[in-house]
This record gives structure tokens, sequence and C-alpha cells, in this order.
């Protein structure tokens, strides 16, 4: 295995840095084994997204022991590897505490600190997956004691052998990959103002805090209170035949079950499948994650598609009610309120309700369609701006990902 990256930097008098060379773990990371002498401290979880990070507020509760003396404890910039399984992270993650000054973790995790290595370098070395391979070896004996890594695989752990770079290139490798975190971190940020501003939106403009006027200054009608029944349509159209099949996913609304899926899970006959129009709102009837009563989206595909006959399709009284209608039941409180009085579970926790059922129920909603479409815009201009930070965002952590795959052995 060749021990230059495909891409590399070089010194600051152009001429090509040394080749990487073979070092092993334990004689560039010191091992922690400190323990923990007080109960009230900080405990430390890995999140893969999110580093190391507070176990209370990760998991909105601790599960950590009563007494976490004896525990392992960090400070800034050091390590933990939590030898399990996370997503992205076959054989566990390794993260660098940046948080804290310190914090606590469990015994169970490996913990060690930089010694020979940029503490930077590190992190992002780690994040390459460039000790995955040694890893996976590691894990192959553990695996056969009944264990990812146990203790006695452990000892081992200093020994794997790792291809790094001289200081200074470690040095401008660890700056431009930090700049391109600095990129993605305020990417992230700014998704989240934005989300946090559409929420409060919404929630303004549903308590009628903020009121829209009509083209010439009047004022729009009163909202009234309104059966959904009375404001959507079941239209009850079936396939013609060439539709595609979509699924109606938390996040994405409705997607094309292929993409989404990586599979069709629809019949072979589709004939009594349900006809999908471009702004329709569909229910779902189905429990998913934290909407246990199912979910209702507008889809925002621009032809007709397909849905399982086992979801409601109606059509909005307008574009722009369908889109509140969506926003609104875009939070899972709302959903919940609307539906757990009309909502009967069934065996295998199915959801038993008819379409007649599901719009029996009435919200407060503006009677002047005018005023309706304004606020559908709006909500719908402020979602395109969540959607375009969304694919920067994503384009970035392309990039990352592209970054790492060639900056390191």
């Amino acid at each position: 295995m060749s021990n230059v990256p495909k891409l590399r930097f070089k010194a600051d008098d152009g001429s090509e840095f040394a080749e990487w060379e073979q070092r092993k773990f334990g004689e560039v990371f010191d091992r922690i084994t400190t323990k923990n002498k007080e109960n009230n401290q900080n405990v430390l979880t890995i999140s893969a997204q999110q580093g190391l990070v507070n176990q209370e507020d990760y998991f909105k509760k601790s599960v950590a022991a009563q007494d976490v003396t004896g525990y392992y404890l960090l400070h800034k910039d050091d390590f933990a590897y939590n030898k399990s399984y996370s997503k992205g992270y076959p054989l566990g993650a390794i993260k660098r505490l940046t948080r804290y000054e310190k914090g606590v973790v469990s015994t169970l995790y490996i913990c060690f600190r930089a010694k020979n290595c940029v503490t930077a370098f590190a992190e992002q070395f780690f994040e390459s997956g460039g000790l995955n391979r040694e890893i996976h070896k590691i894990a192959q004996e553990g695996a056969r004691n009944h264990g990812l890594l146990n203790m006695s695989v452990v000892e081992f752990f200093k020994d794997i052998e790792l291809a790094l770079p001289r200081r200074k290139e470690q040095q401008k490798i660890a700056a431009f990959l930090t700049a391109v975190d600095t990129k993605i971190e305020q990417l992230t940020h700014k998704e989240v103002l934005l989300k946090q501003y559409k929420k409060g939106m919404m929630q303004k403009i549903f308590s009628q805090e903020i009121r829209f006027k009509a083209n010439d200054g009047s004022e729009f009608p009163e909202w009234e209170e309104k059966r959904l029944a009375d404001v959507l349509h079941e239209h009850k159209s079936r396939s013609k035949g060439s539709e595609e099949v979509f699924s109606v996913s938390v996040h994405k609304g409705l997607v094309n079950q292929v993409e989404h899926l990586g599979r069709s899970f629809a019949a072979s006959d589709t004939s009594n499948y349900n006809l999908v129009k471009p702004n329709d709102i569909v229910y779902t009837k189905s429990p998913t994650g934290d909407f246990p009563y199912g979910i209702i989206k507008q889809s925002r595909v621009d032809k007709d598609v397909l849905v399982s006959p086992l979801y409601g399709v109606f059509t909005p009284e307008s574009v722009g009610l369908g889109y509140m209608l969506h926003v609104y039941f875009e939070s899972e409180i709302n959903t919940h309120n609307y539906l757990h009085s009309i909502i009967q579970k069934g065996a295998k926790n199915t959801i038993n309700i008819t379409n007649t059922t599901f719009t029996s129920k009435s919200l407060k909603l503006p009677t002047s369609r005018d005023e309706q479409n304004k606020i559908g815009k709006l909500l719908s201009t402020i979602d395109t701006k969540i959607d375009q930070i969304a694919h920067q965002l994503d384009d970035a952590k392309t990039f990352k990902k592209g970054l790492l795959q060639q900056m390191f052995v």
C-alpha cells in the first residue's frame, strides 16, 4: 500500500513533503485511564453527528450509573472510542472532546490523547476512517470472544499501525479541513435558525398574531372554526395505469418509493391505488417515528402519482390552504392533538380511522382563499430557502467526504 495520498499540500518553499511514515498507535497517542473521583460530573456520550455531548442533553435523561466515580476523566481535546455500532460507524466512532473543558465517560470506552501528533489532524484522520481497517482486524478477534473489543483485545490497540505525515503537513491538512468544517457548521446553524423562524411564523400565523391584508389594503374576514371536511375534498380517483408509486416520508413528504426505500413494495396490480394530484393532501394512517397516528403531507410533486389504497387523499380548498395544513401538521404536537381523540389503535399497533372520521374535527382557518394563498406562499418561500441551505450543506458534506478519501492514506 502506498504511503502517499492522492491529494497533498506542498511545503511553504514549494518543495514536496516527505512520504508518510508508519507509526504505532501507542507511539502517537497516550491511553487515558485516569479515573474520576467526583460524582457530580458532566457525563458524556458519543453522538455520531455531534461528537462527545452531555448524556442528558442527548438522551433527554441520564443512562449512567448513579455513582460515576471510577468513570474515565477526559479533558478538552481528549478522544474517546465507543467500540459499538452506530449509523455510519459500523466499528464504532472516535470523537474529540471540544464542547466542554472536561467530562467523564464509561470505562467501556477506550480513551486517549495525542502526544506526537497534531490534535486537529488526528480528529480528521479518525473521521476519514483511516483506523477502520486495523480496528476491523481486532474486531474479528474480539468477536470470537463474544464482544466487538473486549478488554483483552484492547491491549493490542497500542500496536495498530498508522501511516502519518510529518507535523508541518499535519498542520496544513488540519487547517484546511477545519476551514471546511467551519463552513459546514455555519450552514448547519443557518438551517437551524431558518427552521426555528419557520416554526415561530407558523405559530404566530395560526394564533393570528400575524395577519395579512388584501391587495387593496383592506382587512381579510375573521378566521372561522372549520371541519376539515369543509375544506378538503376526497376525490377518490384511481390509477390510470401509468403513474409511479410513491411513499410518504416525515422529512421528504411524497417521494418515489424506489428512490426512498430502495425497491418497490407496491402490489403487482395497482389499479385500486389512490391517485394523488399535485397539491393534494395525503394522510398515511400508519405510525411513523414521532408520529404514532400517522403523518399528513401535501404533495409537492408536479405530476399525478399513486399511493397505497390505505391512505386518505384529499384536494384542499386552495393550494395555499393545503400548504398551511402541510406546515401545521409538520408539528408532532399539532398532529397528536388533532388525531389522538379520533383514532382507535388495533392489533399490532394498526390505526383504525375512516377518511370521514379523519376530516370530522375542526381547526380555526382563514375563510378567504386570497389570505390562504398569501400565507401558503410565505411558508413555501421559507421552505424553499431551507431546502437551498440543506442542498448547500449536503454539497459541503460530500465535498468534505471526498477530501477525506483523497487526503489520507
